[in-house]
């Protein structure tokens, strides 16, 4: 087989008595180590840049733009995008008229004259990314069919790109800028533009304005965010700090045009009842103050409020309240709101909520600039992402926590579902808002059961852990989407319509684990039964469709477009099936009318697959080809599977099922467990084919991919509990 490492380096060999805890500890921390917790990035974005359409591409129609310009004018758009490696990445434009692509400038793309004249054409182009800061600039020419193009990630659900304004004094700041009308190509292959140096350079305009015109700067930053809210309400958050020992007198001072209230640290220090001057001491403590105000519409020319403090006649300087990238503003406003009479400081001061407006609807914080809101983002390959493979990642870093009774790793698990799940109603609202959301997007745009399944189970796991009301929220949310609109076949299988996509009208053996972990342990929260019979019914349709019988395998995929599986039984797309059968028969109840036939399953496919076992310990890409490679996570899967089937009574051969686990564990920690805690051998992640050569030569191994950490680690675990209790019979 191919070896990943020198032996020198490998786990059996740092490891020579293969201890399963510290072999658990040390991928589970090489993961840690490799995805830390880092927080969402918020920073602003202008509402008055391009827009994004609902499929996460941008829209840039410069007719809208510019209304006024003249045919064969052109205009410019730039945008940057960061890439922590080299990699390349799918977009894919539609065309209103003539456009052209420059990445790094370098031409990448130049619109053919059929696409110039059907905006319905979608062209893809492949991007290939540079480690760091890449530069797009897109061309337009005005004709008559149109100005303009749509452009960005071929699959923003996954793999959606955050652009970032070009220049110096934009720097940070989210979305794209575009150029005033020019009667002449400004910009090409050898004039390409300053990305990184001064605006104020450049030879051309660009929008949108970071300027206030001359009429709003007159207006005071109330005004100028909301405009005049008769008896409305806005709040404004900053930060300071003294470094003064003790407690000393800051001397406030402003003008406010109309009723104000302030707190510092959550504590009200001063109240101004109506326009004019004030004037207060306050003693402040050493160390950071928080400081909110709360500015009252009170006319109907002007409203807001200014504030200087000092102390012994020395200024005390503001800061963000909390880092805003894309701003030197030091304070965030949010409004209007109606005037409660006693307001919770500290529930205001959040970046994790959004705010009732006056009107009934929710808004968020934003800084005084023309048109900019904060937005988060979130920039970790792993850390706080919802996906299926990192849900079973997740489940796995639980179970070892556990385990280990390594409670940072049980909170690293539930910081990165608290991260989703406190951020929930924000992603929903940002997609109301800016057509698609900048955080969560599969966890807000539920597609297919890869957007909730997996995580979700682990969630649930989870739950035992933390006892989250936002956990037990976005369950009641997935079990109404897999029941209400996941597609179905007419009998009842979940199944992937996605038309015009490649798995058009397919059902997959993946979902079964996409699926049926999380009913059963939503079925142990809720009681119902409905929720176990759906999961059971599932495993029974799913073996109609896909089950091999002469070779006790499953295939991988059901195409109803022909109809018929593909008959490949991909090593992953087994260890799905199996792994999430025992899953299921570990909460089933004995007396359950379909415990029998799904016992009777998972023995017949356990046989089937046994016989497959590799002379290594392993198992195959392609379960009947010893010429594909050995994998990882499908061997793992099994593991899991046969572990649990020996020490729950599951199978007639425990002895066995328990050598052949104890082979396939000691494989993996020879083969693919290499010393630092990284994890070779596992499949990427894959579409479908009927061609056993796509599985076997086209479907690569990736060292420490997501779809093997996980259940590496359930995989020694359960290995270690059937060890355990045959050891004290």
């Amino acid at each position: 087989m191919k070896r990943y490492f020198e032996v020198e380096a490998g786990m059996a060999y740092k490891l020579a008595d293969q201890n399963t805890d510290t072999i658990l500890e040390t991928i589970a921390g090489a993961y840690i180590a490799n995805n830390p917790p880092h927080p969402f990035v918020f920073r602003c974005y202008s509402r008055l840049s391009i827009p994004q359409l609902q499929d996460g591409r941008f829209d840039f129609n410069m007719q809208d733009k510019h209304p006024d310009a003249f045919s064969g004018q052109y205009a410019f758009a730039l945008g940057m995008l960061w890439s922590d490696n080299v990699r390349s990445v799918e977009t894919a434009i539609n065309c209103y008229g003539p456009t052209r692509l420059l990445l790094n400038g370098k031409l990448l793309y130049k619109s053919s004259v059929a696409e110039e004249v059907n905006v319905e054409t979608r062209k893809i182009v492949e991007v290939p990314l540079q480690k760091g800061w890449n530069a797009f600039l897109l061309v337009f020419r005005k004709v008559a069919s149109g100005f303009g193009c749509v452009f960005g990630s071929n699959r923003s659900h996954s793999n959606p790109l955050d652009f970032m304004n070009p220049f110096h004094e934009r720097y940070d700041c989210g979305g794209w800028v575009y150029s005033e009308p020019q009667d002449e190509e400004r910009f090409s292959e050898t004039n390409f533009p300053d990305v990184k140096g001064l605006e104020s350079d450049s030879p051309v305009r660009w929008f949108p304005s970071r300027a206030w015109t001359t009429d709003q700067a007159s207006l005071m930053n109330c005004a100028r965010l909301f405009g005049i809210q008769p008896n409305k309400v806005a709040y404004a958050w900053s930060k300071g700090e003294s470094v003064l020992p003790g407690r000393n007198p800051f001397a406030l001072k402003g003008w406010a045009t109309g009723p104000l209230r302030i707190w510092v640290n959550n504590e009200l220090v001063a109240i101004s009842e109506t326009e004019g001057s004030f004037e207060v001491e306050v003693n402040l403590p050493f160390g950071a103050h928080n400081w909110l105000v709360e500015s009252a519409c009170g006319g109907e020319r002007d409203w807001g409020f200014s504030l200087e403090v000092t102390v012994y006649d020395e200024p005390y300087s503001f800061s963000q309240p909390h880092p805003v990238r894309g701003t030197d503003e030091c304070w965030l406003y949010v409004g209007p709101m109606e005037c409660s009479v006693a307001p919770n400081p500290e529930e205001l001061q959040s970046m994790s909520r959004l705010f009732e407006t006056e009107d009934g609807n929710q808004t968020y914080w934003r800084v005084d600039r023309p048109g900019l809101w904060v937005r988060p983002y979130l920039h970790n390959a792993r850390y706080a992402r919802w996906n299926y493979p990192i849900g079973v990642t997740l489940y796995g870093l639980l179970q070892t926590g556990r385990k280990l009774a390594r409670h940072d790793i049980v909170r690293y698990v539930l910081q990165h579902l608290k991260a989703c799940t406190t951020m929930y109603s924000y992603a929903l609202w940002d997609r109301e808002q800016y057509g698609y959301p900048a955080i969560n997007t599969k966890l807000v745009d539920m597609k297919m059961l890869d957007d909730c399944g997996s995580i979700g189970s682990a969630m649930l796991e989870a739950n035992k852990e933390a006892q989250e009301d936002g956990f037990v929220r976005l369950a009641h949310i997935i079990a109404d989407y897999m029941a209400n609109s996941q597609e179905r076949q007419d009998d009842g299988a979940f199944y992937r319509e996605s038309k015009g996509y490649y798995m058009e009208n397919t059902l997959w053996a993946d979902d079964l684990y996409m699926s049926t972990p999380f009913l059963c342990r939503y079925y142990k929260l809720t009681g119902e039964r409905k929720w176990l019979d759906d999961a059971a019914r599932q495993f029974l349709l799913f073996k109609k469709y896909l089950y091999l019988s002469e070779k006790n395998l499953m295939s991988h995929v059901y195409d109803f477009k022909f109809p018929m599986a593909n008959e490949i039984p991909w090593g992953r797309g087994n260890g799905w099936v199996l792994f999430s059968l025992s899953e299921l028969l570990e909460v089933m109840p004995e007396e359950h009318q379909d415990r029998e036939a799904l016992l009777a399953f998972f023995r017949d496919f356990s046989e089937g697959l046994l016989a497959r076992q590799g002379k290594n310990g392993l198992w195959h890409q392609v379960l009947t080809d010893e010429g594909s490679f050995e994998e990882t996570s499908c061997t793992s899967m099994f593991i899991y599977a046969y572990a649990r089937g020996v020490r729950l009574g599951w199978l007639d051969k425990p002895h066995t099922y328990a050598i052949a686990v104890r082979k396939a564990w000691s494989g993996l920690i020879t083969h693919a467990f290499e010393g630092n805690g990284s994890v070779h051998g596992v499949c990427c992640g894959s579409k479908y084919s009927f061609s056993p050569d796509y599985y076997k030569y086209e479907l690569k191994v990736v060292t420490n991919d997501p779809h093997g950490i996980g259940i590496v680690l359930l995989a020694g675990i359960e290995a270690d509990a059937m060890n355990q209790m045959l050891a004290a019979l």
